[in-house]
Parts: structure tokens; sequence; C-alpha cells
């Protein structure tokens, strides 16, 4: 079981990775990035930053290799609002859950559509 400071360090991270996600960077496409989870490293030397994307016509998983690159970046403006010696390296992992569960839904609707309601005689 991780530490209780891992775990604040853990809710840290993602409450202000996701604020520097939002209003520090350059690209657009950031902006619809929203992180679902942070795992720490036992060392709190690294940390993956699991996110997925709501821009409407942008697969996330293109967005892992941009988000990698700007690491460093993310890194810098996140140590400065941390208050920890050592700020972990970053690294982002496209997270493919909210993909499934919106497959889910759409055949959830599918097979409702198809089902007549209770008590309907058909």
């Amino acid at each position: 079981m991780a530490s209780r400071s891992s775990l604040h360090l853990t809710e840290k991270i993602h409450q202000k990775l996701g604020v520097i996600l939002q209003r520090e960077s350059q690209d657009p496409r950031f902006m619809a990035v929203t992180i679902s989870q942070i795992k720490l490293s036992s060392d709190k030397s690294h940390a993956t930053v699991l996110f997925t994307c709501y821009l409407e016509g942008v697969d996330g998983r293109s967005l892992e290799e941009p988000l990698n690159r700007a690491a460093g970046f993310f890194g810098q403006a996140l140590g400065r609002t941390l208050e920890t010696r050592n700020t972990p390296r970053l690294h982002f992992v496209y997270d493919p859950g909210f993909d499934h569960a919106q497959e889910i839904d759409v055949i959830l609707k599918s097979i409702q559509k198809q089902e007549p309601p209770p008590g309907e005689d058909s």
C-alpha cells in the first residue's frame, strides 16, 4: 500500500499538472487532455501520467508523443508549484478506459433500442 505522503504527492501532482496543461501549455490540443491517474514510483523519482482526450476528431493516442516531448516543460512548471525537494520525471501514457466506456455505452443503447419496454407484448 502506498504511504500517506505518496498519496498526498500523487494528488498534488494530479491537481497542479491539470492546471498547467490548461493554462500554461502553448499547444491547444493539450487543453482537451484530462489526467485520469498518476502512478508514482516507490522512490518518487518518476511519475506515469495516464490521460484521456475529449477533443472531437483527435485520437488521444496521437497526443502521447507530443506530451512526452513536452514532459520537461511540464516537469519544470510542476517543480515551481510543488513544495518538494525533487520533482518526479513525467511520462505520459494514453488511458483507453474512456474509449472502452463509450463503446460499452453505444452497445447498451443499441440493445436497449432492440428490446421492447417491459410490460409490452410484441
